[in-house]
């Protein structure tokens, strides 16, 4: 994919991100607002709701990437480990290709084998994997998915899944991408240029299940495939149907 269009995705994925915390502090505002009005007139009860409403919404975009990297979990990798190092070897060399900061690399003790990538802004980015998806992935089947994951930090796809983390799943309903997954899923081949690495991981990850115990729905977005909580997501199935026409 060339660079204009992943330019238009972040900032798309930005302005959704500023969206979702609007909507979703919009409620929360007005039961606030309500109750003043009730107790003590109406006017006061609107400079409430207003005021309330930009409180809620400043506090959700600044606690939404502390809360997101909870939610993530994981320990800081360990380059002593063989596997954590692999994962930090190609973290930082496809950084350079793909042209973003390195992200704070964790690695979470879960069987399923799955990633996650969050944060507000691009040079405070996290990257997570499962060990799981360290043990059973090659080294060409994880550079597709580090790089697929280090894409999204690039388009700023990960801010607006961040940010839902914040809104306590309000804004989980409205975070519908402006391109499906499978466009990342390509844009991340445009760097790498080996598609059948991608696929692989995909197969395997279809074959040995992505699902993250402890995951709630509102941090679902964040992760690389469907982490048992998001069946809705675009299917494994679908995303090599569509690797495979590269």
């Amino acid at each position: 994919m060339a660079t204009d269009p992943l330019r238009a995705r972040a900032k798309a994925n930005r302005r959704r991100a500023v969206s979702l915390v609007a909507v979703s502090s919009v409620p929360l505002g007005l039961v606030v607002g309500l109750l003043v009005w009730f107790y003590v007139g109406w006017a006061e009860g609107l400079g409430a709701f207003v005021a309330a409403s930009i409180v809620l919404a400043l506090a959700m975009w600044w606690a939404a990437e502390p809360l997101a990297r909870r939610a993530t979990g994981g320990q800081p990798a360990d380059p002593a480990v063989r596997s954590h190092a692999r994962l930090l070897n190609l973290v930082e060399g496809l950084c350079a290709t793909v042209g973003v900061r390195r992200p704070e690399v964790r690695v979470r003790p879960a069987e399923g084998l799955n990633a996650a990538v969050c944060g507000r802004r691009r040079r405070t980015a996290t990257l997570v994997a499962t060990q799981g998806l360290l043990d059973e992935l090659d080294r060409v089947e994880l550079e597709g998915v580090v790089a697929q994951l280090l894409t999204r930090v690039r388009a700023n796809d990960m801010v607006p899944a961040t940010v839902t983390v914040a809104t306590l799943g309000i804004g989980a309903t409205l975070l519908s991408p402006p391109e499906p997954v499978t466009a990342m899923d390509r844009a991340a081949m445009s760097f790498t240029r080996y598609p059948p690495g991608l696929i692989s991981a995909l197969e395997k990850m279809e074959a040995k299940g992505t699902t993250v115990k402890g995951v709630s729905r509102a941090a679902a977005h964040l992760w690389f495939a469907d982490p048992g909580t998001r069946p809705s997501q675009t299917s494994l199935a679908d995303r090599i149907a569509a690797l495979r026409e590269l």
